[in-house]
């Protein structure tokens, strides 16, 4: 399983802010990053797709698992991009899988979490936490595009898909005229990452400006429709308060 290649100025800069806590995605930091991680007391979380990831993950020395559904908007984070269509396993599969395998080691739950429900069943499920992404895309302080914000709040499940016609990668979006036609039979293959991300740029570009959603850039988990328009900080603290009566009932 590869590594992602990771600039060596990017792990400079990090490490000398010196931040409490750092993130991966898509592969795990090399040896010589982890153990100056390590020596500054900085916590790693590492984004995973699959247990096979989780584990790479574990053994390289990550503090925390991120396990990422295929429900999640956004990027996919597996380590193998050319695999990441043929390992979409759904959260509430994932989850336990992972929690079974890395033994001690805390598991964050994300991708298709944006109720109090969600937050509850990732728990009863062996999360220590979860990762609200889609979910918090509406409040005021994302400051989103008004066209991806209302899109959002309308799109079913069934009205998001995963695509690379954006940057070559696979991530998940709202099913726009864009994705479609991008995702059809016969459509031409997107470039690989960052080329496509390039040749896709002025189109994007535009299509924010102009308030086109048929065009824009519009990651969106699957469960976006749960998103509401509450200011986040108020949010958080009842979907919380929310979670944790479901825990006490259950």
């Amino acid at each position: 399983m590869r590594r992602r290649s990771i600039s060596p100025g990017q792990c400079e800069a990090m490490l000398n802010v010196g931040p409490s806590t750092v993130s991966s995605i898509m592969g795990v930091y090399p040896p010589e990053i982890v153990a100056r991680l390590k020596e500054k007391n900085i916590r790693w979380l590492a984004n995973v797709t699959t247990v096979a990831e989780a584990r790479v993950a574990v053994a390289a020395g990550a503090d925390v698992i991120v396990a990422q559904g295929m429900e999640a908007g956004g990027h996919r984070g597996s380590f193998e991009p050319e695999r990441a269509d043929t390992a979409l396993i759904g959260l509430f599969a994932l989850l336990p899988a992972v929690v079974d395998a890395v033994g001690d080691v805390p598991v964050v739950a994300t991708g298709g979490i944006a109720d109090a429900r969600g937050i509850a069943a990732a728990l009863l499920l062996g999360a220590s936490a979860v990762q609200i992404g889609t979910g918090l895309l509406r409040t005021p302080e994302a400051k989103l595009a008004p066209a991806w914000a209302d899109a959002i709040g309308k799109a079913q499940p069934e009205d998001t898909a995963p695509t690379r016609a954006f940057s070559g990668r696979l991530s998940r979006s709202i099913a726009t005229a864009y994705v479609k036609a991008a995702n059809a039979e016969g459509a031409p293959k997107p470039a690989p990452y960052p080329v496509q991300r390039a040749l896709s740029q002025a189109m994007r570009d535009e299509a924010a400006k102009a308030g086109d959603i048929e065009r824009m850039q519009a990651l969106a988990g699957q469960a976006a429709r749960l998103a509401t328009t509450e200011p986040a900080g108020d949010l958080v603290r009842r979907l919380w308060a929310e979670a944790q009566a479901m825990l006490k009932a259950s």
